[in-house]
């Protein structure tokens, strides 16, 4: 296949040349996962724009807390005393600690200094809360088995 690259701008002016070197863009770069059929394949999208670029991140990682507070709140209602809550608290907390890295990582060029600071807070409160359930779902299992292995003899 040919490797063409496309640069999409929206100017008023028309028959105007632009010419880029599109490895050297810099913005927030993200890579299409989605195939369809008779259509154009994307590889690449770069948003050059940073206040855009800010607001897709935003919702991106605002969508990700609305998840993790869905599963804490769904632990909280199923409560301690299924086994398979454990795997559930687990999973969520690797989840949590996840966002918090990519944040770090990835995230905090674009993002201004008071939203990455009070996200960061919300997703230390989330894993200190998951960390707590874990704790009283692990100890919650140890009594039960001693009350069992007890009772057994």
């Amino acid at each position: 296949m040919n490797n063409i690259n496309y640069y999409i701008s929206k100017d008023k002016k028309k028959k105007e040349t632009l010419y880029l070197e599109y490895d050297k863009i810099d913005g927030y770069q993200i890579n299409p996962k989605t195939n369809k059929k008779d259509t154009i394949k994307v590889d690449k999208i770069v948003f050059v724009n940073k206040e855009f670029s800010e607001k897709l991140i935003r919702k991106k990682i605002d969508s990700k807390i609305i998840y993790l507070l869905k599963q804490l709140k769904l632990i909280e209602e199923t409560g301690d005393n299924d086994d398979s809550s454990d795997g559930m608290i687990s999973k969520t907390l690797m989840d949590a600690e996840k966002l918090k890295m990519q944040i770090i990582n990835n995230y905090v060029k674009y993002l201004g200094h008071t939203y990455e600071s009070l996200t960061l807070k919300k997703i230390e409160i989330i894993i200190e809360q998951l960390k707590y359930k874990l704790y009283l779902a692990k100890q919650d299992n140890f009594t039960n088995e001693k009350t069992t292995s007890r009772k057994s003899r």
